[in-house]
């Protein structure tokens, strides 16, 4: 994000760097990002107030690092930037962690599904031979096996954290 304007002409303009730092906070962004609001607006002739920034990003960051969020953010595949207070992140962290390995599971099934659609669409072409359909179908099998084994592994995660399905996040 470093290499694009984070504020427009206009943001900088009527900023109000209280509630830019909020909505930072909010999103988890780090202390730096100030630094690429203060490039954005520097082309204006305009400079952040960095107190201002500063305590709204406090106010926000309370928001983004509480448990709940930790695992929406986990659960996401959302990086997290080390941007908790000492003692909010290990609450944070915990949620996080629990929240990425339930996406580190959906990731897979993803990858699973894909590559049996690809075996499936290969085993319609009528360019495959009857030998390499039949390793096509031993290949589907297994591959139906694993996605059974990582769909049961995504409902035990799920009840194990007491979360709903991605789907209602």
């Amino acid at each position: 994000m470093s290499g694009c304007a984070t504020l427009s002409e206009g943001e900088c303009k009527t900023a109000d760097w209280y509630q830019i730092g909020q909505q930072d906070g909010r999103a988890g962004h780090p202390r730096a990002r100030l630094h690429d609001h203060g490039k954005a607006c520097a082309k204006y002739g305009i400079r952040p107030q960095h107190k201002s920034y500063y305590a709204g990003r406090q106010v926000g960051l309370a928001y983004y690092c509480t448990p709940d969020n930790g695992f929406r953010v986990g659960r996401n595949g959302q990086a997290y930037q080390g941007v908790c207070p000492a003692r909010y992140e290990p609450a944070f962290l915990a949620e996080y962690r629990k929240g990425e390995a339930i996406h580190a599971v959906s990731e897979d099934i993803e990858a699973v599904e894909n590559e049996i659609d690809r075996m499936e669409n290969r085993l319609d072409d009528e360019d495959t031979t009857p030998e390499q359909a039949d390793a096509l179908r031993r290949q589907l099998r297994d591959s139906y096996h694993e996605l059974r084994y990582l769909n049961r592994e995504l409902s035990r995660l799920e009840r194990r954290y007491d979360r709903v399905p991605a789907s209602h996040l």
